[in-house]
């Protein structure tokens, strides 16, 4: 991480932050696969078999696949597939309905063609009110559309494991369910049949996902405090927020793959961080206010407020050492010069160089900024991406001395 210098902080400006994240990470460890259980969701071979027999299954039946659910019932799915999912696939093909706004769902329900089409319904309580009123509604399309006995094949539960409504439905009707584990709150849950089960129905490739979260699982349980980038990467965040007063950090990566998961991102950090009290009762109104940007978009939009709007700021700049494709920018318009210096240069160039501006101008206004550099959006690293972020916000709600993990407001 590099708040406001250059060369990064001075060891002696982040030892204590350290100190502190230490026994936060120590008290994590102990409460592991107790009442945390995100770290252990990777391991879990048998969630892993039955979401890829599901996914095939569904796929045999159906070309599309509404998921109904909201928050961390669905954003994990969203920011995986945006990510991974091939472009113009005939199969495939994933919608997500996280609100109850009308005109949005029959413009989905409008395009669909009934006989060809799936439905997850996805929450934990299985009292979600958006929710509840999506399944009704997708479950009489259903009905209507091609009778009662298509419904059990068509529609499938992510719920708890023993109550709630979803959880009685699928136990009565004999709808297939995945459990969502008591011990994972919905914004952890993107390892779960939450974020695996769309994914695998966009055929990407979720072996690889979890092999890329059980990687960085093993570097951020470790206790050498050197191999730990979650550790890392809170002791950014804790050195921002009270040696800069940062009380709004903002997550910018510099590609469109990760668009979507800046959302997945805010609630993250906002549900896990935002509380009015610590664990001793105490009223502090802890919190740091994630804000989505993306680069080099919000160069052209955002960056003016970071640069000379308040000084409570600090700028999360994800970065990729490799695109996908290569597109050259071709010798247009010679002999003018406004685009001649853009000859022989290809966009990821441009973006990488768009990144390295952005970043020397928020370092020269007195901004502190943290460095996360990735080596491509594959399957494998977004995995380890996704588990960082949760670990690093585990760590940083400890040590504010506030429960991450629950959610009283």
């Amino acid at each position: 991480f590099m708040p406001a210098l250059e060369g990064g902080a001075d060891g002696r400006h982040v030892a204590p932050f350290y100190q502190e994240l230490r026994t936060s990470h120590r008290e994590l460890m102990a409460r592991r696969g107790r009442d945390i259980g995100f770290y252990d969701l990777p391991f879990d071979d048998e969630l892993t078999r039955g979401v890829l027999e599901e996914a095939k299954r569904l796929r045999s039946i159906a070309d599309d696949l509404i998921v109904c659910g909201i928050g961390g019932s669905s954003l994990g799915g969203q920011a995986l597939t945006a990510a991974l999912a091939k472009r113009g696939a005939s199969i495939g093909r994933v919608h997500f309905v996280d609100n109850v706004d009308p005109d949005t769902m029959m413009r989905i329900l409008d395009s669909l063609e009934p006989m060809r089409t799936a439905a997850l319904i996805v929450t934990k309580s299985g009292a979600t009110v958006e929710t509840l009123a999506q399944l009704l509604i997708v479950r009489r399309w259903f009905r209507v559309s091609l009778g009662q006995g298509e419904l059990r094949k068509r529609m499938t539960f992510i719920t708890d494991p023993d109550k709630g409504l979803l959880r009685d439905l699928a136990n009565k009707e004999g709808i297939r369910s995945f459990d969502i584990p008591s011990n994972v709150g919905g914004r952890f849950s993107v390892l779960t049949g939450v974020g695996l089960l769309p994914a695998a129905f966009a055929e990407i490739d979720i072996k690889e996902v979890l092999l890329g979260a059980k990687d960085m699982v093993s570097r951020i349980t470790d206790d050498s405090i050197q191999e730990n980038p979650a550790l890392n990467l809170a002791a950014g965040c804790l050195f921002a927020l009270r040696k800069y007063n940062a009380t709004s950090l903002v997550m910018m990566p510099y590609c469109d793959a990760l668009r979507t998961a800046t959302g997945w991102f805010v609630q993250l950090w906002a549900e896990s961080l935002g509380k009015r009290m610590n664990r001793n009762g105490e009223v502090i109104r802890a919190g740091q206010t994630p804000i989505p940007a993306v680069g080099a978009t919000d160069q052209h939009s955002q960056m003016q407020l970071f640069i000379e709007g308040p000084r409570d700021k600090v700028v999360v700049l994800v970065s990729l050492e490799k695109f996908g494709r290569t597109l050259l920018i071709p010798d247009e318009l010679e002999g003018h010069e406004e685009v001649s210096f853009l000859h022989g240069h290809d966009l990821a160039e441009l973006m990488d160089a768009e990144r390295r501006g952005s970043r020397a101008a928020l370092l020269n206004a007195g901004v502190p900024v943290i460095d996360i550099r990735l080596p491509a959006i594959t399957p494998r690293i977004l995995g380890g991406f996704f588990v960082l972020l949760e670990g690093a916000c585990a760590l940083t709600g400890t040590a504010l001395g506030i429960n991450p993990f629950n959610q009283p407001g």
